[in-house]
């Protein structure tokens, strides 16, 4: 199973190389994946809906059976069964997307998170590599200009954000600030052993300290929010500006507004159904203003383009089967008018 999850994350990594070997952005090239994922899912969404609303137009008949048989569970569940083969319904068609999302989903975290910690790792190489031996400040802001204005060392941007492989907030800047706050993998072919373990402590020197005020990747004095658990701390040079958590936040509610409810909770009276649809709708944009704060921006990037597409789709959707409907319905009242 672990080598089939890690084939899977090796395909989506493969892709987005792919994308990004033609439009040279990481940040254009999650945004140009996740638009391919959704197309190819996309008849799915549509196959889901039309079984939800099947199911929908089949409530009359499933609630005439749970009258009948409401004392007898095998013989509902008999009955129903037989109801949706002969109206070639499978009622787990309306899960069937989410069960293509998911694993993607999950699949993309990881494979942001590997390539994250690499480019990091390969830009706190390329410092350690060139500064790492100084003490002297002058002498390490004069070999970081020669890195900046060689090309040697930058920071993969996109818009608004500087690093795309730290969080799109103002709480991050543009550098992790110690060694407990990237993952540094060895990654074979990039770190060994002995370089991860020299990065980790040149990470606590003062020389490193030193990095961090070249970049303005240091704290705004009086600036930091203490909330109890935890502490926020705004930076001289913020890596984003919290676009991303609150679009994922903002996303996330429209799409659940915009998608429809499926039969089992529209048949379901006031009570436990409603008021768990009702929680996700409050609980999934807290959710994703959480993930999205506390990943990189990449992936952040990958969950706002997707909740963006799905809110799209569901509209077109919606519209599209509002007019099946009208259609049906002038059909169905012109038949009436040739009987009568």
């Amino acid at each position: 199973m672990a080598s089939i999850w890690g084939g899977f994350n090796s395909f989506l990594r493969g892709v987005i190389d792919v994308i990004y070997s033609l439009v040279h952005s990481h940040g254009w090239a999650v945004v140009l994946f996740t638009l391919l994922i959704k197309l190819v899912l996309t008849p799915f969404d549509v196959k889901s809906r039309r079984s939800m609303r099947k199911m929908s137009a089949l409530n009359p008949k499933i609630q005439a059976l749970q009258k009948k048989y409401a004392n007898d569970k095998e013989k509902l569940q008999q009955k129903q069964a037989e109801l949706y083969k002969k109206e070639k319904i499978n009622p787990l068609a309306g899960c069937l997307p989410m069960l293509l999302t998911m694993p993607v989903l999950f699949a993309m975290f990881a494979v942001m998170r590997g390539v994250a910690n690499e480019e990091l790792a390969r830009i706190l190489l390329t410092i350690h590599n060139a500064v790492g031996a100084l003490t002297d400040p002058a002498e390490i802001r004069t070999a970081l200009d020669g890195l900046t204005s060689s090309g040697a060392l930058r920071f993969e941007n996109w818009l608004w954000i500087k690093n795309l492989w730290m969080a799109d907030s103002p709480f991050a800047s543009v550098l992790p600030l110690n060694a407990t706050a990237v993952q540094l993998p060895v990654i074979a072919g990039l770190l060994e052993q002995t370089q991860l373990d020299a990065i980790k402590a040149f990470m606590g020197t003062v020389s490193y300290q030193e990095v961090l005020n070249y970049f303005n990747a240091v704290p705004l004095p009086g600036a930091t929010i203490n909330l109890i658990v935890f502490q926020l701390t705004v930076y001289r040079n913020p890596n984003g500006y919290f676009i991303l958590p609150i679009l994922a936040a903002v996303t996330q509610y429209l799409s659940s507004v915009l998608t429809p409810m499926d039969a089992s909770q529209q048949t379901a009276q006031a009570g436990q159904a409603q008021s768990t649809g009702q929680m996700m709708k409050i609980f999934m944009p807290l959710f994703s203003v959480w993930i999205c704060s506390t990943s990189n921006a990449a992936f952040s990037l990958y969950w706002v383009v997707t909740n963006i597409f799905m809110m799209a789709e569901q509209w077109l959707l919606n519209m599209y089967f509002a007019a099946q409907d009208r259609k049906d319905a002038a059909n169905q009242r012109a038949k009436e008018a040739q009987e009568w």
